[in-house]
């Protein structure tokens, strides 16, 4: 109980430090541009190795050269240093971050930008010798012309303020700097966050709704699609994670569970736990570009864990027959079956050790040979083994005991145990940082940490608490609960008790915040990056799937050394688009995320105006509003009152404790609940049993 409250009083003084951080941002007037004190001298950063390069791709004449000045259509110098700019959509004499994007033969032609098509955004930075500067930290957006005109130094400075400090009412049309945590849901969705929005402001970017409950899912190598198996409906969603829509909804034979994606990223391989029909038990190939099946090979019965050499086999369990099954990559055939121990629930290769690790339940460990397929070893780590992982070096391997409350390490050069890590009850989820491996615990809410630093030696463990409660039967998924950061010091832990996905950063005691599931139960997490990135020496790029047409300023910041500048590029109208039909209003919040107690009145305010001319939309008599508590179907309905000035307002007193969703209809201009963005009203517990009396001018409330 100590422990508790103990752990209570470190996360509320943490969100007060961090309430009182927040509010320190918004009274923040200015951030320091180089237009404001064009005395500081331009400086070469630090070098910096590049993030994942991919190679280059040589252009039709063969030169082998990366680019030609020609296709750079903006460039401007400053303090020193030049920096060029474009948009291209014809990717066959660039790179980006993972390697080329899928284009079509009449994308790769014409100098328009066209709204929907996929186009990378690129800045090359040289100082005044021509030299590349690398290992800037770079930032930038995409935003609408504000007067029909490019903007000036005035307007490019005032959206750079706003942009970095992410005003909620100046966000821009697309923000190129962004990551976001995806959340798979025990319901059927997948939430998508952005876990940066400012403390007082809902992070729920998106959710996507699926057929059925995921069981598991993975990204593919150029970071463009997420796959999820859907085992109820016997499908594989494919997500395009530019646009965060639904692209296929495959048929790939019966329960898919287990997702694989081998190296280089051509095949996708998809584990059938098919229990209708047993003899179709075994695997589907899945050829990611084209998005159709190369093969279905069936393997054996039971579930199938997938794991791959170093490029020419992929071993597949079967945990009814106590067998792995060898298929060739290059034939997509069996080539055999190898027994194993009772129910294989692991598979991992160590490159190190040119072997296959197979754990089962029975606590046996088979080492499989990659020359030769052959068990060249077994160990014995104890009935009641729930997970294996082979750390990033390839040299041990780390296996979880979930009836002996801990963790074993083996060494693949001798093939024998190391070291023993005691741990939480049941630990089930194991999952590396580039210090660390993270050990989640079914029955306790608190995650070890045990250094890689000391690995093979008696290192003192660390542990931190994720959350009030401990995971328990809700914890029960294919999927990874705990998932490394983009810094890889730092991770994101699902506790599905607590509903919520907490943050931790390496170093601290407890996690620095945490994300709701917004009325769901969030059971596993995946971190797309959406951010600008060194592809190429002096070289950022970022890749996106154009917004709607229009004239768009492209505000550029760098911090060191400090930069600022506007360019701007034309998106033209996609005519083999369906058009949305434009909204005669928009609206705008004008306190968005209302924070209040169950049972005390909430003043939600909002502007509406014209969405061409930016002039207050007046004297609307029929703006009705729909309150939805996130967590149930309860609607409270309400008209909202003109004040002036494009200003409507309205009050409500929430009735419990939760997330309440205002959204705006108004029939006389033919807008629907949800055509406008939401409003939020958060309520939390009241501070009395007593119910405090309605006020006497609160609209009445109308239950649905």
């Amino acid at each position: 109980m100590m422990r508790r409250i103990q752990i209570i009083v470190v996360l509320f003084v943490f969100f007060v430090l961090s309430a009182l951080r927040a509010q320190a941002l918004n009274q923040q007037q200015t951030v320091p541009l180089p237009d404001d004190d064009p005395s500081r001298a331009t400086t070469a950063p630090e070098k910096k190795p590049l993030v994942n390069p991919a190679p280059a791709a040589k252009p039709q004449d063969g030169s082998g050269a990366v680019s030609s000045d020609d296709t750079w259509r903006g460039t401007t110098t400053i303090s020193g240093v030049k920096v060029d700019f474009r948009v291209v959509h014809s990717l066959k004499d660039m790179t980006i971050k993972a390697g080329p994007m899928n284009l079509s033969l009449n994308e790769l032609s014409g100098a328009e930008m066209v709204e929907g098509e996929p186009a990378v955004i690129q800045f090359r930075f040289t100082d005044a010798t021509g030299t590349p500067l690398s290992g800037l930290s770079v930032a930038a957006w995409l935003d609408q012309y504000r007067t029909g005109a490019p903007a000036d130094k005035t307007t490019c400075h005032n959206k750079i303020q706003a942009f970095l400090q992410m005003m909620l009412s100046a966000r821009p049309d697309v923000d190129l700097n962004t990551y976001y945590v995806l959340a798979m849901t025990k319901e059927p969705s997948i939430l998508v966050v952005d876990p940066r929005v400012g403390f007082s402001s809902s992070k729920l970017y998106t959710m996507i709704n699926l057929p059925a409950p995921g069981a598991d899912w993975l990204q593919t190598a150029a970071g463009d699609r997420v796959f999820i198996s859907l085992p109820e409906a016997h499908k594989v969603s494919a997500i395009d994670t530019l646009t965060f829509h639904s692209i296929a909804r495959l048929d790939v034979g019966e329960n898919p569970m287990r997702l694989a994606l081998q190296a280089g990223g051509k095949y996708l391989w998809i584990g059938n736990d098919a229990r209708q029909n047993p003899a179709e038990s075994g695997v589907t190939v899945l050829d990611v570009t084209d998005l159709r099946i190369a093969a279905r090979i069936p393997t054996g019965k039971g579930h199938h864990e997938i794991a791959f050499d170093d490029g020419h086999n992929v071993y597949v369990t079967n945990a009814d027959d106590a067998t792995v099954s060898v298929i060739s990559i290059e034939k997509l055939a069996k080539v055999k079956d190898v027994a194993v121990g009772q129910e294989p629930v692991a598979i991992a290769y160590s490159s190190q050790g040119k072997a296959i690790y197979v754990a089962a339940r029975d606590g046996k460990i088979n080492a499989i040979s990659s020359e030769d397929q052959k068990i060249i070893a077994t160990m014995d780590a104890k009935p009641g083994v729930t997970t294996l992982k082979v750390s990033p070096d390839g040299r041990w391997i780390f296996v979880a005991n979930g009836k002996k409350d801990a963790v074993l390490q083996f060494d693949v050069s001798s093939n024998k145990l190391q070291q023993v890590y005691e741990t939480g009850p049941s630990p089930d989820q194991l999952a590396f940082t580039a210090a660390y491996l993270y050990v989640r615990s079914r029955e306790s809410e608190e995650v070890k940490l045990i250094p890689l630093s000391v690995s093979g030696k008696h290192g003192n463990a660390a542990e931190f608490p994720a959350g009030q409660s401990a995971p328990g039967k809700l914890s029960e998924s294919l999927a990874a609960a705990v998932v490394p950061g983009l810094d890889n010091a730092s991770a994101f832990v699902v506790n599905p008790a607590d509903r919520r996905i907490y943050f931790y950063q390496e170093g601290m005691a407890a996690p620095m915040t945490s994300i709701e599931g917004y009325g769901k139960t969030p059971i596993s997490a995946l971190v797309v990056d959406h951010s600008i990135h060194e592809t190429a020496l002096g070289i950022y790029s970022i890749a996106l799937r154009l917004p709607k047409a229009g004239n768009y300023d492209v505000p550029l910041f760098v911090d060191s050394p400090s930069l600022s500048h506007c360019f701007d590029f034309a998106i033209k109208t996609n005519p083999l688009l369906k058009k949305e039909v434009d909204l005669p209003v928009a609206m705008e919040p004008l306190k968005n995320n209302l924070q209040v107690r169950a049972g005390e009145t909430a003043q939600v305010a909002f502007r509406l105006t014209d969405p061409v001319t930016h002039k207050p939309k007046d004297g609307l008599q029929d703006v009705g509003i729909t309150v939805l508590l996130a967590e149930g179907l309860r609607q409270l309905r309400f008209v909202a009152e003109p004040v002036g000035d494009g200003v409507y307002q309205f009050s409500f007193t929430p009735p419990k404790e939760g997330v309440y969703y205002a959204m705006v209809q108004i029939p006389s201009l033919k807008i629907k609940a949800n055509d406008l963005r939401y409003l939020m009203v958060r309520a939390t517990e009241q501070q009395t049993s007593e119910k405090p009396p309605v006020a006497a001018d609160q609209p009445k409330q109308e239950n649905r």
